[in-house]
């Protein structure tokens, strides 16, 4: 790699990339704005081919010649960066908490990654799409999520997602000299990032790579497909889930397509290609694998209520459409729907109600649980207090449990205790939330330990990848202790580490 490319790259710059990115923009008539978000992608994908032509060291399979796992994880890591700065993410705590569990239980089932090696997250976008990219990362639209009506269809999204990536079919790529695959790869990552801003824009986007793609492309495209649904039905059935959800999610896939009024394929469908060939090879497949029950499952059932009110364009018109649900079939999904909207909007006895409808539906549920504490705080904090501290005993790895107590405390000024449930959350977890660390410093700051709380910040910024940024927060923690302290060591060895960390992401 020339060193003026590498430092690019490592350094996440576009100036370099700009000016093409704004000439490719000007014609396909895209806005500035929906240009200026083509920049990470350029320069994600220059990163891409340069590291395709390094001599890297072949460490047992033909991928890793063209791309070794630890590139992989770096372009992977660079790329997210990116999409946290520039998509609409899904942030709410409960719902990240949710699909990152389900991928978890799918990763682990994969029997290729441990739990904690992916990162699922969710994008507020209706179109119906998923998306894995390398290093682990995958990202579901929350259109795709609408359109599932059981848990298992949606685990057969991501599962098939996961397989992508275990399966490195982005290195895979590479060792086959396949470049055409590689731009269809950066046309419909591209169109992804460029449609937040401009759906016509990302069409645009998206239509001009894929025509410059060869025939061979899309043939490879559609191997990998079948492949990733192989490995997905294994992933399903191991996870003790019913492997069959993968033919029923493609018929949902095919049937939402049929009704697309756009002209104008689903951009899942784009991205994945499908035909009749393929949802009979799934429907075979899955049936050599024992059938299991369909457990109804009730996680999935608020997850997606929840999601349907939080990235709601028309809040009105989705309080109609719940109310209407709930008159003919007043299940738990219609009336968590209510209970939240109606808290959402003041009208607290309502919410009430529709919590306690669901106390008969479920038993002590976490995230029903969540929602009493909302409706019930400003009334009777210290007993809200109280019912937290115990959901957090019994689900000690729930941030979400965390977040609302330490939210509570500091509202009442409580900052000792929470500094106290919070460093407990960090230090008693393995992989804790990062958010939890951006939490803790804020507290530490309203304590006026401004070396703790620069520390934390370092933590959450490493979490995240944002290596120097981190550097930057133990230095000013280092201007906050004092010399030859047990303090000063300790924030100089995790300088260290970080700069070893940095020297590897290069």
């Amino acid at each position: 790699m020339s060193s003026n490319l590498s430092q690019l790259c490592a350094n996440g710059l576009s100036k370099i990339a700009g000016s093409l990115t704004l000439r490719n923009a000007m014609k396909h008539k895209l806005s500035r704005t929906a240009a200026s978000t083509m920049l990470g992608v350029t320069l994600v994908f220059s990163c891409f081919s340069v590291f395709a032509q390094q001599n890297l060291p072949i460490m047992g399979e033909p991928a890793d010649a063209a791309l070794s796992p630890l590139e992989e994880q770096r372009l992977g890591a660079q790329f997210m960066r990116q999409i946290r700065a520039q998509l609409p993410l899904v942030r709410d705590v409960q719902l990240t908490e949710y699909i990152q569990t389900l991928g978890d239980r799918l990763t682990v089932a994969s029997g290729k990654a441990d739990s904690g090696d992916f990162t699922f997250f969710v994008i507020d976008d209706p179109q119906i799409n998923a998306f894995a990219i390398p290093g682990g990362y995958v990202g579901i639209n929350s259109g795709l999520i609408a359109a599932m009506k059981h848990e298992e269809q949606l685990a057969s999204v991501v599962a098939h997602e996961i397989a992508h990536v275990t399966q490195r079919h982005h290195a895979r790529a590479f060792a086959t000299g396949n470049r055409a695959s590689l731009s269809a790869a950066a046309a419909v990552l591209a169109a992804i990032i460029i449609g937040q801003a401009s759906p016509q824009a990302g069409q645009a986007a998206l239509a001009a790579g894929l025509a410059a793609t060869q025939q061979s492309a899309i043939n490879f495209t559609r191997g990998n497909e079948v492949e990733a649904d192989r490995i997905g039905i294994e992933i399903l059935s191991n996870a003790d889930y019913d492997a069959r959800a993968m033919a029923e999610t493609f018929d949902i896939l095919r049937r939402q397509n049929s009704l697309n009024t756009s002209g104008l394929a689903l951009e899942y469908l784009r991205t994945h290609p499908l035909d009749n060939n393929r949802i009979a090879e799934a429907a075979d497949r899955a049936s050599t694998k024992s059938a299991k029950a369909r457990v109804m499952s009730v996680e999935f059932d608020l997850f997606k209520a929840r999601m349907a009110v939080l990235t709601s364009t028309d809040p009105a018109q989705t309080m109609r459409v719940f109310n209407s649900q709930h008159k003919r079939n007043a299940n738990i999904e219609n009336t968590y729907a209510l209970a939240m909207i109606s808290q959402r909007n003041n009208r607290v006895a309502d919410a009430r109600d529709y919590v306690d409808i669901l106390d008969t539906m479920v038993s002590a549920n976490p995230v029903v649980e969540l929602l009493r504490a909302d409706i019930s705080s400003k009334k009777d904090s210290a007993r809200v207090n109280t019912t937290l501290a115990a959901l957090a005993d019994l689900y000690p790895d729930r941030y979400s449990i965390v977040e609302k107590r330490l939210d509570m405390l500091v509202q009442k000024r409580a900052l000792p205790e929470a500094l106290q449930v919070a460093t407990r959350y960090v230090r008693t977890n393995s992989a804790p939330n990062p958010l939890a660390w951006r939490q803790l410093a804020s507290i530490q700051q309203m304590l006026d330990d401004s070396a703790g709380s620069h520390e934390s910040l370092a933590r959450y910024f490493e979490a995240l990848d944002e290596i120097n940024r981190a550097q930057g927060q133990l230095q000013l923690a280092l201007r906050e202790v004092t010399a030859g302290s047990q303090d000063e060591i300790r924030l100089n060895a995790s300088v260290k580490t970080l700069k070893e960390k940095a020297s590897r992401s290069r």
